[in-house]
């Protein structure tokens, strides 16, 4: 009875140890996200900042920002979600012709691999005698060893579970999602003057970053008020410098 319940329990563990898939594609959720809000936001900024001179151009910030903002919104997105994916793609292909190459040298020549095996041990702070060991152990496993190999001599972390169309697509729906946000007010409150509509953006872009950061604080765990507050810095800071750029291009 007791080692079924063991046995269930490891099963158990498994599970609960098991990555979400949304935190398993959260790096580009977050990063999709930022970029997003921060490139049409910075559209924002920039001519709300330039508009703050004239009526004419008042009357006409909307306008521009709509086609700015939407013209940068889908454009990046195309190209950060695509980037992405060729990111992956690489990175795999990288991965896979470096792991053939260390297998080959591993089964022509076990000795001189397990040599490297040692010394690398060696750096991580084990004992001669028991680098020699544990040397031994890996030989007698291929895979386990490659593992030990791509990531101990080459340093890279293992690619071949990542979806290269996954991370893309994640990446542009993020990046469209958020990045949608600050433009918002320029099609749905046309009825605002151009201060007011830039005032909402605002507001929905920090709360945008808000809840960006509360969603890097629930999957990542780090503290509430950094993550927020790392996220909000980000964006605010990019902003800042968008709108005191379009304060120079006044008509």
């Amino acid at each position: 009875m007791n080692e079924n319940n063991n046995g269930g329990n490891g099963v158990g563990l498994g599970i609960q140890h098991r990555k979400s898939p949304f935190a398993e594609y959260f790096k580009e959720v977050i990063y999709g996200g930022i970029d997003g809000i921060v490139t049409t936001f910075a559209v924002v900024s920039g001519f709300s900042g330039a508009a703050l001179s004239s009526d004419t151009t008042t009357q006409l910030t909307f306008i521009v920002v709509l086609l700015f903002g939407l013209a940068n919104l889908f454009a990046d997105a195309v190209s950060m979600g695509l980037g992405n994916f060729l990111s992956v793609r690489s990175e795999k292909d990288q991965y896979a012709i470096l792991r053939a190459k260390e297998r080959s040298l591993i089964q022509m020549n076990p000795a001189s691999e397990k040599e490297e095996t040692i010394a690398l041990m060696r750096t991580k702070g084990f004992s001669e005698t028991d680098a020699k060991t544990l040397a031994d152990i890996y030989s007698t496993n291929e895979d386990y060893w490659l593992d030990f190999m791509m990531a101990n001599e080459y340093e890279m972390s293992d690619p071949r579970g990542d979806n290269p169309v996954l991370t893309g697509l994640t990446t542009f729906g993020a990046f469209i999602a958020f990045g949608a946000i600050p433009i918002l007010p320029f099609i749905f409150l046309q009825d605002m003057t151009s201060v007011q509509m830039f005032q909402v953006s605002t507001i929905g872009t920090i709360l945008a970053l808000m809840l960006l950061g509360m969603m890097k604080w629930k999957i990542v765990g780090t503290g509430f008020a950094r993550s927020i507050g790392e996220v909000v810095l980000v964006g605010a800071t990019a902003s800042i410098i968008a709108f005191m750029v379009g304060t120079f291009f006044r008509f």
